[in-house]
């Protein structure tokens, strides 16, 4: 019987179209559904939207890397739960684009920094890691508190994220342009890492 089976490793043709059928499968299962979830998943989602500076910071995470070493996402296993809090669900990232869920945790997950340290030390940890941690292997982005926010950025990315689906007003967009104003990129990645912790649960009806 084991001799009917097809050799993935001689037959390319058998190979590529078993990809493209997992590749499907997987779509189907996974993607397609959630195409029609979206409204759904929205009403039953605790998630709040960044601001402007908060969302400049998200920008300057992504750009340094941050994402490579720490993770967004606990996973729903008693030591993540114990040392990171409550799961990660669907909805918590519901106007994330991308999602920065991360595999790998060379440092900690990020998802509830936010309810962990004050301003001032995340600013002495961004310029020097090792002053707050010995053993940190992080490296320093001093550079990041003498660069300032361009407010027209912060405009353009949240018209973009609004026809995707973010529901910011026309008074959410006019504001955070004064929000960034004269703000640095240490400052905006700060605001960004203390808007990490879990949104505010729904009052009952």
């Amino acid at each position: 019987m084991l001799d009917k089976i097809p050799n993935f490793t001689v037959s390319v043709v058998t190979l590529c179209i078993s990809c493209i059928f997992a590749a499907l499968v997987s779509f189907f299962v996974w993607v397609f559904p959630h195409l029609f979830m979206q409204d759904e998943i929205k009403m039953h989602s605790n998630a709040k939207i960044y601001s402007g500076l908060e969302l400049a910071g998200r920008d300057i995470y992504i750009r340094e890397g941050c994402s490579y070493c720490h993770t967004q996402m606990v996973r729903p296993i008693e030591e993540d739960i114990l040392r990171y809090g409550a799961p990660t669900q669907l909805e918590d990232d519901v106007y994330e684009f991308t999602h920065l869920w991360g595999s790998k945790r060379t440092g900690p997950d990020l998802s509830n920094i936010g309810l962990k340290y004050s301003d001032l030390w995340h600013e002495h940890h961004l310029k020097n890691p090792q002053r707050m941690i010995a053993r940190s292997t992080m490296p320093a982005y001093p550079w990041i508190f003498k660069q300032y926010i361009e407010p027209d950025d912060v405009v353009d990315k949240m018209l973009t994220l609004r026809r995707l689906g973010v529901p910011y007003t026309d008074t959410h967009i006019s504001q955070a342009k004064f929000e960034v104003k004269d703000r640095t990129e240490g400052a905006a990645l700060i605001a960004y890492l203390q808007s990490l912790k879990p949104p505010p649960k729904k009052l009952e009806e």
